[in-house]
């Protein structure tokens, strides 16, 4: 008796209906709605409110919430964190091993030095990569800020870009 090869369509259309059944909307499933870029910080509940109920007049720059990443990767044990801080003291903490999760709010004073910092750097002008390609087992920091990143391992100095990554490198510290 020759050998029949049955259809494959079968499976396929039943695989197919389980897989979309199983699988609901992303932004439903999100309680903020779409997921944020690196750098994007969380809406504010101001930015949520239509248009005729928000506050009156633009926002001063005191007043805009600006947020800040810092990803450090590399060393010998493959370390892989970032923390994402606003200037309105939220903060998001994220290692490989135990995912992501909303940390502990800056404190004021912490929040007030985030605000100056960055209204101190110029990172238009700083080098998208500054890392020695020679150096082994080392860490590499990624900045991003306003979409920009700079790239660095902090052998040449960056001015308060570095006192930037040093401030948020303690406040990663702290919160993992």
């Amino acid at each position: 008796m020759p050998y029949r090869k049955r259809g494959r369509a079968p499976a396929l259309l039943a695989a197919t209906g389980l897989l979309l059944a199983a699988c609901g909307s992303v932004e439903a499933s999100q309680p903020d709605g779409p997921a944020r870029s690196p750098g994007q910080a969380r809406p504010s509940p101001e930015s949520s409110r239509p248009p005729g109920e928000r506050g009156g007049g633009k926002a001063t720059p005191a007043e805009r919430v600006e947020s800040v990443r810092l990803t450090v990767t590399g060393g010998i044990a493959g370390v892989h964190r970032s923390i994402l801080a606003s200037t309105d003291g939220t903060v998001e903490v994220s290692e490989r091993s135990k995912g992501d999760w909303e940390a502990d709010p800056l404190s004021g004073a912490d929040r007030d030095r985030l605000k100056a910092l960055l209204e101190k750097i110029d990172f238009a002008a700083l080098p998208p990569r500054s890392v020695d390609e020679n150096a082994r087992d080392m860490f590499v920091y990624a900045l991003e800020h306003d979409g920009r990143a700079v790239v660095t391992d902090r052998s040449v100095s960056l001015g308060a870009a570095d006192d930037l990554i040093g401030q948020l490198e303690r406040h990663l510290e702290e919160r993992l």
